[in-house]
């Protein structure tokens, strides 16, 4: 459908010299040359293994994971027990609500603070430091059921989730731009897999919760979670090496970010994709009431899309990186995801779709597969339209762009239980939906009129170049000690630039 593609890299006639594709967006608009189909170099084109990596990236990527996982399980335990007790100390239904989407509200405001001084605060010291807020944070509110009913119990449950979501953008954020650091060519299978460990933390998360809480009641969750959080800052400590890049710092903010046509256009997917997650969390459970299920029951139901986007999330960014796969992947991804919510409703647009569990089901297991598809590969994304205005590959622009796709991601997350709550409360479930999957289809058709538009406008250049996005991938390729132009034995080609002047 896109075309193949197409393997673009510098060369050099040195004897086993290494030459980047791409060391910042000037060189790349700096003119034009031959273009001709390429050979993929294995060495880079390898796909993702532990077996190749160095010690120091194994730490890291542990570390990561590990944090992520029971960082997500501290997140998500306080669902199955905590709304009974604040009815308890005199809390109403829409402040419990409120306490709730405060966390993600707070992380909306705070990623691009973090990604712009991720450098100048040490994106280790941000890590760690994030990590031990969230870990001494748990632990306090697991004691706020000594607290006095009332206003009392209200205002420190908003600075405990409010503290908490600090250090969490934090530690989130320097995370996306240690990842897109130390694998810039493997951003989106690491960036998968992470999910699958975020997935299954959160997947555990409410079971462990209610388990502890009827173990030990209110205050056992929070202090058994809040006390791993502070010895994997520990561990992280020592296993984490240190960032040691000397950067110079780029004068600018997320703010700029958003000239990129590119960043705009992906955050508004980012958006779609949270939101159409997060607004279920309310309203799926009453969708589901026809049916009278079972509480245990219901909640498989639920694990049906968090299941499966978890454990299809490394597919998807394998396929971003090995194969080049990047706006096709997100264009797809939210179309799909469109049908699969129109599905679920069913939408009242659609009304020969039968209303039946099996259907919401499947429909379930698809938003869980292709919405994977259609966040995933975003994060490249964003780093491909950094780089378009000019900011080069380095620790500070990864900071940027890590805090970029917190913030849109944390948005949707935050307006879609609202705005799907109120719309289910007052229109039903099957229009909250059928918002939805408007939203997804909007977000396809933005990215693939703006993949159409840079093919059109960017002469020479070819349908996978423009949709896979491959000419913006950072890349190595060694030349065997040969001049690949003088050289027809060789299969390298020299990168073909676009001039800014033709667009």
């Amino acid at each position: 459908m896109l075309g193949s593609d197409l393997e673009r890299s510098s060369t050099n006639s040195n004897q086993g010299e290494r030459t980047p594709l791409l060391t910042s967006t000037a060189d790349n608009y700096s003119g034009k040359a031959d273009e001709q189909n390429v050979a993929p170099d294995e060495s880079t084109k390898a796909s993702f293994s532990f077996r190749r990596l160095p010690r120091k990236e194994i730490f890291m990527f542990l570390s990561i994971g590990f944090v992520n996982f029971c960082a997500c399980i501290c997140f998500s335990l306080l669902a199955p027990f905590f709304p009974h007790e604040a009815e308890k100390k005199g809390v109403s239904k829409t402040v419990i609500g409120l306490i709730f989407s405060i966390f993600e509200f707070v992380i909306f405001l705070s990623s691009p603070v973090f990604g712009t001084f991720l450098v100048a605060i040490g994106p280790k010291f941000t890590f760690i430091t994030g990590v031990c807020v969230c870990g001494v944070c748990a632990i306090l509110f697991g004691l706020l059921d000594q607290c006095p009913p009332g206003n009392i119990f209200i205002v420190m449950c908003f600075l405990c989730r409010s503290v908490e979501a600090l250090g969490c953008s934090a530690f989130i954020t320097s995370s996306f731009a240690l990842i897109a650091n130390s694998f810039p060519d493997h951003v989106s299978t690491v960036f998968g897999t992470l999910e699958t460990f975020s997935g299954l933390g959160l997947m555990i998360g409410p079971p462990i919760g209610g388990a502890l809480y009827e173990l030990g009641g209110y205050g056992l969750p929070f202090w058994v979670l809040g006390t791993v959080l502070l010895f994997c800052a520990a561990i992280s400590y020592y296993l984490m090496p240190q960032q040691a890049e000397a950067v110079k710092t780029y004068e600018g903010s997320i703010l700029t970010l958003l000239k990129s046509p590119l960043i705009f256009v992906t955050g508004f997917c980012i958006f779609a994709g949270s939101f159409s997650l997060g607004f279920m969390d309310p309203t799926l459970a009453d969708h589901l009431s026809p049916f009278k299920l079972s509480t245990f029951l219901v909640g498989l139901v639920f694990l049906c899309g968090a299941g499966m986007y978890g454990f299809t999330a490394p597919l998807w960014g394998w396929l971003s990186d090995t194969k080049g796969f990047v706006k096709s992947l997100v264009i797809v991804g939210n179309i799909i995801s469109c049908v699969a919510y129109i599905l679920m409703g069913p939408s009242p647009l659609f009304p020969f779709f039968p209303y039946e569990l099996w259907l919401i089901i499947v429909s379930l297991l698809l938003v869980g597969i292709f919405l994977g598809c259609a966040i995933l590969p975003t994060i490249k994304c964003l780093i491909q339209g950094a780089k378009e205005i000019g900011f080069e590959e380095n620790l500070n622009t990864y900071g940027l762009v890590s805090g970029c796709f917190n913030s849109f991601f944390s948005l949707g997350t935050f307006i879609g239980p609202t705005v799907g709550g109120l719309m289910s409360q007052h229109y039903g479930f099957d229009w909250a939906a059928t918002l939805a999957a408007g939203l997804l289809l909007m977000a396809g058709v933005l990215m693939f009129s703006y993949t159409s538009v840079k093919l059109c406008c960017a002469s020479g250049q070819t349908c996978s170049s423009c949709c896979y996005g491959d000419q913006y991938q950072s890349t190595y390729m060694t030349i065997d000690g040969k001049n690949a132009k003088n050289d027809p034995g060789t299969m390298v080609s020299q990168s073909q630039s676009v001039n800014e002047e033709e667009c």
